[in-house]
């Protein structure tokens, strides 16, 4: 679907321009995570994603004549719409603005200006923040990252404890387009938790992770089954069938996952996997067969089919001194995952002497959906300096006596890292090299490395920083 980028903000945003003082020539606004949300720390990521969708189009004239007849459909009037100034970005063949933003894949304390965006041509000022609705869209890839970031932090000490390193970015799998509210929404999420995991069924997060950061592969799967394969063989007998078949299919090297809890998960695991020939077969496959019990609680379930699996398997303890099932067997956990219940569940097993190399889990709604919204970071953009025609710089500050937290910065801002490594806001004239780099401007796109940016991501999930922020 093709978008109006003219009508993609808030109605009345479209009348602004007849409410600012008319001397004012330019405007300038910023992005932060406001200090109060989920996390107290964000990793930023997606401005790319917004730049790509939206601002490598051009306004034509048939989206003014839409959004004239859309306003005018909406207001009762045609004299809100400032058709003049569309037709001027029209004409220019981009948005005349200069956009700056911290580099992708930085993790940096809420409170922090994430980006920047100002005028660059004096008729566009106070038309300006008709774009923020397009802007602040890069909340949902960032709260994504952020929640994904938190999930590997919290896994990385159990992993170090107990089992393969190497093993974690395989070990949180993206299952979540089919839950997101849209294809783009489910991209966009999925793109940005490909920014610290692998592990993804996303095929369009991963393709749009390549159109956008010009990186194919980054998303890895495997042969997986699901319920209608099962049950389409039937039970009995037909779950012999099932399984052998995909071990017929596959190449002995490949790994396999299989879904068990189509019917029985335990008579599954002791009587089908657990049958003499299977468990020779499986012992003898070089590739990896991991199980999926997905119903009932997942604690329960899987330490229970563990326990099975070493009977059938045996298993071994590592150089750590916790228990590794023997012949590349495993589990994977699909249901009910989300962040607390996945470092819950790793943590269940670490308990019973299980090493973390034993399960991987995927997370659907709970990964890209569940409980996300622009206030989980508390997302905002608002205006902080204005020029006016007479010369005049104005600094624009709101301070709610009624809920400070929603204060607002005033004046032309940088980010820097001050002396003691703390990561703040300050104004533009105070010393120190400003993180905020141009990304847009009057229609150039600067695009970064991905291995910059891979590398910013994985810097900060090993590294101790010590963050701060100053709002105002």
């Amino acid at each position: 679907m093709s978008m109006n980028l003219i009508l993609a903000t808030d109605a009345y945003k479209l009348t602004h321009h007849l409410q600012y003082p008319q001397n004012i020539n330019k405007l300038y606004s910023y992005g932060e995570a406001r200090v109060g949300g989920l996390y107290p720390t964000v990793s930023w990521f997606g401005m790319s994603m917004i730049l790509h969708d939206y601002f490598k189009s051009r306004v034509t004239t048939e989206m003014i004549d839409e959004a004239e007849r859309v306003a005018e459909e909406t207001f009762g009037t045609k004299a809100y719409f400032n058709r003049s100034v569309w037709e001027k970005v029209r004409d220019l063949g981009y948005f005349p603005v200069r956009i700056k933003a911290l580099p992708e894949g930085l993790e940096v304390p809420t409170g922090t200006a994430l980006f920047t965006i100002e005028s660059t041509e004096d008729w566009f000022a106070t038309s300006l923040n008709a774009l923020e609705v397009m802007l602040m869209h890069v909340w949902y890839p960032t709260t994504i990252a952020t929640n994904s970031l938190y999930i590997k932090k919290r896994l990385l000490p159990l992993v170090e404890k107990t089992g393969n390193v190497d093993m974690l970015p395989l070990m949180v799998n993206d299952f979540g387009l089919r839950g997101a509210t849209s294809l783009e929404s489910g991209q966009r999420g999925g793109a940005a938790h490909l920014l610290h995991f692998r592990g993804s069924d996303n095929l369009a997060a991963s393709n749009y992770f390549e159109k956008v950061y010009g990186q194919a592969g980054r998303a890895l799967s495997i042969w997986a089954t699901e319920h209608s394969v099962a049950t389409a063989y039937g039970s009995g007998q037909g779950e012999f069938d099932y399984l052998n078949a995909q071990l017929d299919r596959t190449p002995d090297d490949a790994p396999v996952s299989i879904v068990i809890d189509s019917y029985d998960t335990f008579h599954f695991v002791r009587e089908v996997v657990g049958s003499a020939e299977m468990v020779e077969r499986i012992k003898s496959r070089p590739g990896r067969v991991v199980l999926r019990p997905d119903s009932g609680d997942p604690i329960t379930m899987d330490l229970a089919a563990l326990d099975i699996l070493a009977e059938l398997f045996g298993t071994e303890v590592n150089e750590k001194g916790y228990k590794v099932l023997k012949h590349n067997v495993g589990l994977i956990q699909g249901d009910g995952m989300k962040a607390d219940t996945i470092i819950k569940l790793y943590e269940a097993l670490i308990e019973k002497g299980w090493s973390t190399d034993n399960l991987v889990v995927g997370s659907g709604g709970g990964l890209l959906q569940e409980g996300f919204t622009r206030d989980t970071e508390r997302f905002a953009i608002k205006a902080a300096y204005a020029h006016t025609s007479d010369g005049e710089d104005l600094a624009i500050k709101k301070q709610p006596k009624t809920d400070l937290t929603k204060a607002s910065k005033a004046g032309l801002l940088k980010v820097i890292v001050d002396d003691a490594g703390q990561i703040q806001t300050v104004p533009q004239e105070q010393k120190g090299k400003d993180l905020l780099q141009t990304v847009y401007e009057d229609g150039q796109i600067f695009e970064e490395k991905i291995d910059d940016v891979f590398e910013r991501a994985e810097r900060h999930l090993k590294e101790k920083v010590t963050l701060g922020h100053v709002n105002g």
